[in-house]
């Protein structure tokens, strides 16, 4: 554990405020950004990271430094993330040739991604198809979207990926492998070339 966690958890655990405001300081961007990718709306986002840290203010007193922080940040915040669309019941799954609303006119997500790669602004629009690609990964499979967002987006470790959603280690790189070849598929069928 970073020690300067260890030394705020520690103040906030005994009521200090603004030790616990510092922690907030330091997760939340990352928090907002993995619940962002995770549910695919930032007002939710947003919401959802309240939320967490909510939970996190609440519940420091069971923290227990047998692994990061940050871990148990994300575990807190994937929970969020899913008793939210278990209210929502957002288990629909989309077709790349599902209809999507552009500047240009409706296409399809599929001809997204194909014309992004020769268009001569390409820079200029890559962070539209990063969060094309976040849209695809938020439509997979539940199991499959949250390997991908922990491990590959967020950089945790299988064995840290484990602990977030109660797993073992082997499953969590199964998962991810099926996870990238599920993704991976779904944008060469849309004509996207590695």
């Amino acid at each position: 554990m970073d020690p300067s966690d260890k030394i705020l958890i520690e103040k906030a655990k005994s009521g200090d405020k603004e030790a616990f405001t510092e922690l907030f300081d330091k997760y939340s961007h990352k928090i907002l950004g993995y619940l962002y990718r995770y549910v695919g709306d930032y007002q939710l986002a947003e919401d959802l990271t309240i939320e967490t840290f909510l939970n996190v203010y609440s519940n420091l007193g069971t923290y227990k430094e047998i692994g990061k922080f940050s871990s148990w940040l994300y575990k807190i915040a994937t929970n969020c993330a899913k008793k939210e669309f278990r209210k929502k019941e957002r288990k629909k799954e989309v077709s790349l040739d599902e209809p999507v609303e552009t500047d240009e006119g409706a296409t399809n997500i599929g001809e997204l991604i194909a014309d992004e790669r020769d268009r001569p602004d390409y820079n200029v629009r890559e962070t539209e198809l990063k969060e094309l690609i976040y849209r695809i990964i938020s439509k997979l499979d539940k199991k499959y979207k949250e390997v991908l967002m922990l491990c590959d987006v967020e950089g945790l470790s299988h064995e840290e990926a484990s602990k977030i959603l109660k797993s073992n280690p082997i499953t969590i790189g199964t998962r991810l492998r099926r996870a990238r070849q599920a993704l991976y598929g779904l944008l060469q069928k849309a004509g996207y070339r590695f």
